[in-house]
């Protein structure tokens, strides 16, 4: 009778045991397909002054490269921004004007040998002053010289205050081209809309990060072996 007890108490434990390891797996699962795989904050363990020439991902997925953060040509990094990464844009009408002026931030998502990558989504901080550029859109590429638009418009930033303000999150989820990709992607963001091309209020940008260290820019993804 006390063996029958026994194993009537053990098999409820190993029932809720083998659910537990089930659950574990799913939660994990799910955790990696919306893991964060790039990121940069600029506060810590210094913070930057803004005017930096390129910036490394502060947040690398093992399976990542590290990624640069850097300007194009035709952004001027004289003012400063600290804890964030800034320069100043030319007077661009719109998204060709941009390309063409050479006016964009640019990083790259390079899966290592024997992996791909999956975008998910893209979120940002962004910086603009009373006569910047102020008018954006990401675009991607697979060759480093096409680009493509993300997103089915423009978008607009009105608010001018000093720690700049979190953006919409861009969704890539739905663009087959970033899924399941073993090569490098390229990812502009293209500004323009300023009003001057001299002045101490010209200055566009990410950040800023707090002092904890927030993160400016973050991407979503999932790295996977082939």
């Amino acid at each position: 009778m006390k063996k029958n007890l026994a194993i009537g108490h053990l098999m409820p434990i190993t029932s809720i045991f083998r659910s537990s390891i089930i659950l574990a797996i799913l939660v994990g699962f799910v955790n990696v397909a919306n893991a964060q795989i790039l990121a940069w904050q600029f506060a810590l363990p210094e913070p930057t002054k803004g005017t930096e020439a390129s910036v490394n991902s502060t947040t690398t997925n093992e399976f990542l490269e590290t990624s640069v953060l850097t300007r194009g040509k035709g952004i001027l990094p004289k003012q400063g921004n600290g804890r964030g990464f800034s320069g100043n844009f030319g007077v661009d009408e719109n998204f060709e004007d941009a390309q063409k002026s050479n006016s964009y931030f640019q990083f790259e998502v390079s899966p290592k040998k024997g992996y791909e990558v999956s975008l998910k989504s893209l979120k940002a901080t962004l910086r603009r002053q009373e006569q910047s550029a102020h008018i954006y859109r990401w675009a991607y590429s697979l060759d480093g010289k096409n680009f493509i638009k993300i997103g089915s418009e423009d978008s607009k930033i009105t608010f001018i205050g000093n720690n700049g303000i979190a953006q919409a999150p861009v969704d890539l989820s739905a663009i087959k081209e970033l899924q399941k990709v073993n090569k490098t992607i390229v990812l502009r963001l293209y500004a323009w809309g300023g009003l001057a091309n001299e002045g101490k209020a010209i200055a566009f940008g990410f950040g800023k990060s707090d002092g904890k260290g927030s993160n400016a820019i973050a991407l979503e993804g999932a790295v996977t072996k082939k």
